[in-house]
């Protein structure tokens, strides 16, 4: 398989001591899926995210039962309802909610919680997330006992940092809470202003 040239390439580069997680974005069906999971064991993955779509929570359930890969799904699963299956079928190992996309802050801890009923860790995912959207999820991270680690963007983003007064700052993997009111983050007027989307 491909993929085994490109995680092989990656962790050479980035050495054994790093986090290395892989996302499948759920285009594998059960069987490749597994497949590949057990193949991609010896690399040490913090997890494989969604080999199948996570609404097939059985083929999900099978795939995480027959590797030593930690499973990880749930970044476009919509309140705490989309992820009792995973959970009470014990089909992953990881949850990723996404507090822009699960319901917002609230139903993104009641997912939390629910998790933890369950042992299983969360994730945040904020992949493409405004600068909101990441202090939200630091907050909620902070708060909640079974979070494990926020899969946030380092590249550049038309609604990112420079929206803010104060930037966050991501160093050495670890970003200090915002201890400002609210989500403890003042954003920029100006800058508000200036951001463009897309074509005018």
């Amino acid at each position: 398989m491909r993929e085994m040239t490109f995680v092989n390439a990656i962790r050479e580069a980035i050495g054994p001591h790093l986090d290395l997680a892989i996302d499948l974005h759920g285009r594998y069906d059960g069987s490749a899926g597994m497949k590949l999971a057990h193949e991609l064991e010896p690399f040490n993955l913090l997890w494989l995210e969604e080999p199948v779509p996570p609404e097939n929570v059985d083929a999900m359930r099978r795939i995480k039962e027959s590797t030593r890969t930690p499973i990880c799904a749930g970044e476009n699963l919509y309140l705490r309802y989309g992820f009792r299956d995973l959970l009470e079928k014990q089909a992953v190992d990881i949850i990723m909610p996404d507090i822009s996309k699960c319901g917002g802050l609230s139903e993104c801890r009641k997912i939390a919680h629910l998790a933890d009923a369950y042992n299983t860790p969360w994730a945040a995912h904020v992949s493409m997330g405004s600068p909101i959207h990441i202090a939200a999820s630091l907050h909620l991270a902070a708060a909640t006992p079974n979070f494990l680690i926020c899969e946030c963007p380092t590249h550049d983003n038309p609604i990112g940092n420079n929206l803010l007064v104060e930037p966050l700052v991501c160093r050495d993997g670890a970003f200090a809470l915002p201890t400002g009111p609210g989500l403890g983050i003042e954003l920029d007027p100006e800058a508000l202003d200036a951001v463009t989307l897309g074509p005018e």
